[in-house]
């Protein structure tokens, strides 16, 4: 009863959500979601894999540079500082990932779903509120 009740809020604070930034959560979170594919068949090229490639140009330079400055800020992540290239530096992300607990790795994934989120959307609102939203988003995929 308490779930159903927290899941119906939950549902109602999504729908006031402004609709730019939602869209913008939805994108990283499938990013993430495809990212967390490549822990089991690692691909050559991550970037390919995990960007749709019907996405405008603009976009998916925005997504390049979020996902940079993105693991730059994950503590998980501070042996990766050293690569330049976003390919070796998810690369990297993801050998530290893996080695991981998989509730960890999911807690890494909404984090770098929301500091993407807050990139796409030029961070518009204070990091805890992407944090917020992109929990809430992710959790209300899950059940």
């Amino acid at each position: 009863m308490i779930c159903s009740k927290m899941k119906s809020q939950l549902k109602a604070l999504l729908s006031e959500f402004d609709k730019y930034v939602d869209a913008h959560i939805d994108m990283a979170l499938k990013i993430t979601i495809e990212l967390k594919a490549i822990f089991s068949s690692p691909a050559a090229d991550i970037i390919t894999a995990i960007i749709p490639g019907d996405l405008d140009n603009t976009i998916r330079e925005q997504i390049i540079i979020g996902l940079g400055k993105a693991i730059e800020a994950l503590t998980i992540a501070d042996n990766c500082k050293q690569y330049s290239d976003i390919n070796a530096l998810l690369n990297c992300f993801v050998q530290q990932i893996q080695q991981r607990d998989p509730q960890l790795q999911d807690a890494v994934l909404q984090k770098l779903a929301s500091l993407l989120a807050a990139t796409l959307d030029g961070q518009r609102m204070k990091q805890s509120l992407y944090d917020l939203y992109t929990q809430a988003k992710y959790a209300a995929s899950k059940s």
